[in-house]
Formats: structure tokens, sequence, C-alpha cells
């Protein structure tokens, strides 16, 4: 099918299904499923309504339902529960994440007659990420989103192709290259779980089966992580792969480039300004300005001009640094990360570049946790063998880090609290987003919980956290005193606390089976909770460098099966 823009509803033309899995989002469904949102909205108020929603074709169905009765769907920027709360307390209604069970008897006629989409209507609301400051809401136009869409299928067409998404749909990128574009083009698209790189290459498969052209719509993290062990030549060779939402290493385009056979064609932009540039960085560093994209260098930054902007004329005034090339740019860097510490005005990317120096390290990021003190925080990324794995150890490695820092801060500026992980967390895009931040300083403000440094995902039933334990932990008073120590219940506490944020609700708690107290887990020791959810039940172990703390298997009452 040709490209056709959102104004002209593309959804509504006719469409034959290609024969693929229902995890595949195509029109038939996709319709079906609009229609019964349609029908459920005819009796609630119009407006502004939120919508999160993790499937593609749920959240699809519901956007053209809210887009088709004339109202402007609102994308938060994570799925936090204050999060959800706090926007939707500001909005008219609030999306429900599944249809109430009568859906299915609702008449699915198409309505007669639907509100004309206007190019200079607001088409939605969404998130900046907040990787640099206070999540920003923006609103983006008919028009503005029309215009992307019409470059990517200029310079990326979709015939003939399926697209995968691995970043969610809930920010820009994921929205327009993972949703709208495949949607404009009439292809199938889908998403979720294709994050895991074994789900990936089933995807590839199927759409190999089917004829279809694969494309990849991913970011740094998952494409950092792809695993030689996977036959992806019998999997099938995609069209191409993106990657957008954060710095993308030379390393890790080439692997992925050199394991699925494919360019790699990085996009550079951001919430406020659409999609800026792209490159394949296999080929070359500089970034060519996609078209209609005005761009010159304003000191050392980016001023813009282009139609995905909200106020094109105005232009907009990058904080990126970058240096001109010949038909295009390199980036620098950051050009506005600087924090007010004490009044003392203090450069996060010279903190960074400072213990970057570091051979142990492989990555640092500086941030402002929100504290009422003012102080910053620093996430750093260590070699394994560098990770402290005690208190003792932590302490020293924070008081040689924070004296190489003294000779160029002032003492009061010198960042005040410390994470140390083995990579960076990163969201669905590959950013250090707000929510992950808060996550990783969480027990400063809550001395009932462990401190968390990241987790890493198998599949969606298998996961491993990584926390260590706050000295100020109030579980440790009075346990005992002169050799304070974890309570094991704290341990099974944590434990289904962590699997209940990892999985979603686990049922009604049952019994706890299979339960070993093997080690002492004590102050500021390091340790990872190996998690793996199974129909009924969640099986845990908490171990560290010391051996193994804590196993059990947890058994849960599905809802279904709670008597009433």
């Amino acid at each position: 099918m040709s490209f056709q823009p959102l104004v002209e509803r593309p959804w509504l033309r006719q469409g034959a299904a290609v024969e693929l899995p229902a995890h595949w989002c195509q029109l038939p469904p996709l319709l079906t499923l609009r229609r019964r949102w349609l029908h459920w909205l005819a009796d609630q108020p119009s407006g502004q309504w939120l919508l999160h929603q993790p499937d593609p074709l749920q959240f699809t169905a519901a956007l053209l339902a809210l887009w088709d009765s004339g109202r402007i769907a609102v994308l938060p920027a994570d799925d936090r529960p204050e999060t959800l709360q706090a926007i939707a307390a500001e909005l008219d209604g609030q999306l429900p994440t599944s249809l109430p069970p009568n859906a299915l008897e609702w008449d699915e006629l198409e309505p007669k007659q639907l509100p004309p989409l206007e190019p200079q209507a607001i088409a939605l609301a969404l998130y900046t990420s907040g990787s640099t400051g206070q999540p920003l809401r923006l609103s983006k136009r008919f028009d503005q989103l029309d215009s992307e869409l019409a470059v990517h299928a200029e310079l990326w067409p979709l015939a003939g192709a399926a697209v995968i998404a691995q970043v969610s749909h809930q920010h820009i990128y994921g929205l327009l290259a993972g949703v709208l574009h495949p949607l404009c083009a009439g292809v199938p698209f889908c998403g979720r779980d294709a994050l895991y790189p074994e789900v990936l290459a089933a995807r590839l498969s199927e759409a190999q089966n089917a004829a279809l052209a694969a494309v990849v719509v991913s970011s740094p993290a998952p494409l950092s992580r792809l695993p030689a062990h996977i036959d992806w030549a019998a999997a099938g060779t995609p069209l191409r792969l993106f990657s957008s939402g954060a710095p993308l290493q030379l390393e890790h385009a080439a692997q992925a480039e050199r394991l699925l056979q494919a360019p790699v064609l990085e996009i550079y932009g951001s919430t406020e300004t659409g999609g800026i540039a792209s490159r394949q960085q296999t080929q070359s560093a500089v970034w060519h300005a996609l078209p209609g994209v005005d761009w010159q260098v304003a000191g050392d930054t980016l001023l813009l001009h282009s139609a995905f902007l909200e106020q094109p004329a105005l232009g907009w005034q990058q904080a990126d640094r970058v240096a001109a090339q010949a038909n295009g740019f390199v980036l620098l860097g950051r050009g506005d990360r600087v924090a007010k510490v004490a009044g003392k005005r203090v450069s996060l990317e010279q903190i960074e570049q400072r213990l970057g120096q570091l051979p142990e390290v492989t990555a640092v990021r500086c941030v402002d946790p929100g504290r009422a003190d003012g102080r910053l925080g620093v996430v750093v990324a260590l070699r394994a063998d560098a990770l402290p794995q005690g208190h003792a150890a932590r302490r020293a490695l924070t008081e040689r880090l924070r004296t190489l820092l003294a000779d160029q801060l002032e003492r009061v500026a010198l960042p005040r609290y410390w994470r140390f992980v083995e990579q960076l967390p990163s969201n669905a895009q590959g950013k250090l987003d707000r929510a992950l931040i808060a996550r990783l300083f969480a027990d400063l403000d809550d001395d009932r919980l462990p401190r968390w440094l990241g987790e890493q995902w198998q599949d969606a039933e298998h996961c491993c956290q990584h926390y260590e334990v706050p000295e100020r932990l109030i579980y440790l008073r009075g346990h005992f005193n002169g050799f304070a120590l974890v309570p094991g219940v704290v341990m099974i506490q944590w434990a289904l606390q962590a699997a209940e944020q990892s999985f979603g609700a686990l049922g009604q708690f049952q019994r706890l089976e299979r339960l070993k107290f093997q080690t002492m887990l004590r102050p500021g020791m390091r340790f990872q909770l190996t998690l793996a959810r199974k129909p009924d039940a969640v099986t845990f172990t908490l171990e560290s460098a010391a051996g193994r703390h804590c196993t059990a298997t947890a058994r849960f009452l599905a809802a279904a099966d709670v008597p009433a």
C-alpha cells in the first residue's frame, strides 16, 4: 500500500491481513478493537484522555478511537502509579487498561460520520524523558506528525515490509517509527516483548516466512546486548535497523550490523524537535539533516527550523553542542548541563569527563536526584572487578573519586550521592530518565528499601535485580547491636515486592516453599536478586560475592481463583 497521512485516516482503507501470528498488528483486528473503544467512549466526556497501554494493538486501537471521536491522547513519560495519578487528575479521563467484558457484545458497525482530522488540531500530548531535568509536557498537531511521517516515508519506505519495535510507543520516536509510519503505510507492526533477543529472532523469522522485509526500530540498549550465539542468519536478514533515544557506541553499531547483516541507521532528535538528522555511524560520524530541516550553528549549538516544530517560524535552539562539517555536523555533547549547587555553577559534563578518565570506569552520569539539599548524585558504571562488594570498599572508592574531583570543585559542590552499577540503567529509549533516577536514589527517602542499582532481563519471565544494603536501613536497628544483619523476613519482603514490581500483580499470596537461609546479609553488601515467574509462583534467589543468602518459591492464587 502507498503512504497516506494521518489526516486521511489510513486505517479506514481496505486491506487484507497477511498470514502472521496474532501479536502482529494488522488492520482487521485493529479496526475491531477501535470500534469497541469508540462505543465505550460515546458515553464519556470529551477532551483530553490519558492513554497508557504497553500492548501495541490495544494502544493503537485506543489512540485511533480517541482521534476518531475528536479527543486528544495524552501519553505519560513512565508507568509509575504516582505519575499516572498526577497526570490523570488534570485531564478529562483515563482510558482503562482493557475494555469492559461486555465490549464484545457491542455493535461493531462503523460510525456513520466521523469528525474531520484538521491538520492544525492537537493530536496528542506527551512528555520529555526527564533525562536532563523534570519531564515537560508538549503538544503535537496532526500537521507536525504528518510532516515528519512523510519524511520517514520518503527516506525509508515500508512497501512490502513489517516493522518490529523494541522501544516504547509512549515516546515520540517509538510512536512515529514503530506505530504511525507502518500504520500510514498499511504494513504489519509489532512490539512489546521484541526487546528480548530470542523474541526478536522469532519475529524476524515470522516476517521472513510471510515474505516481508523486516524493519527493526531499536535503541542503544537492546542493540548493545545482541548475543552472538543466536543464528541470526536463519532468523532472516532485516531491511534496516533504526536506533534513537541516546548515543549509540560505534562498536555496538558495528556489532549489530555484523550479526544482522543490515545497516544501523541512527536518528538524532528530541521530543521537542522531532527528528533532526540521521547517519550510518559505521560509514561516517557526520549527521545529515533530514529533508525540510534547516539548521545553522549559532555559537556552538544548533539553531533549527522545520515543520516538525510546534512553532516552525520561531525556530528552536538545541542544547547540544555541534561542529559543522561538510554536508552536516558532529555532536560534541550537551551545552546546558550546568547545575547550581550552594550558589556555585557546576558543569555536570566536566564531572563526567573527569571520572570517565579512570580505566575502571565504563560510563558516568551526573544527575540531580531532586534532594532538598540541592547536592548532586553520580551514577558510575564500573568494570565487574572494580565494583565495591561491601561497606569498606564502597567508602574507599567514594573518597577516592571525591578527591579526584576536589581539584576542580569546591568541597560544597562535590557530588554527595554515589551509585556504582554494572551498566547505566536505561529505559526502552536507551535513556537514564527521571523515573530511573528516582528509583536509583529512592532509598534516601525511604529507609525500608534496599538500594536499587539496575536490572537485567533474560526474557519476560526471568530477571535479575541488583541492590546494595544501605547502612541506614531501619531494619538493622537492634538486629543486632554491634553486628548488624538484615533479618530473613526482610529479605523475603524485598523479594516479593521486587517480583510484583517486575511482573505486575501476582495474585493472593498462599505460602512459601523450600525456604532456605544460608549466609548473613550485612550493611553495605552488594547483592543480586534473581526472579523467575511461573503461572502460580515466583522463585527467588538472593546472593552476593559472599554466597547465597536466601532462596524460596512463593505460591500465589490467581485473582480469578480467589473465593468471592
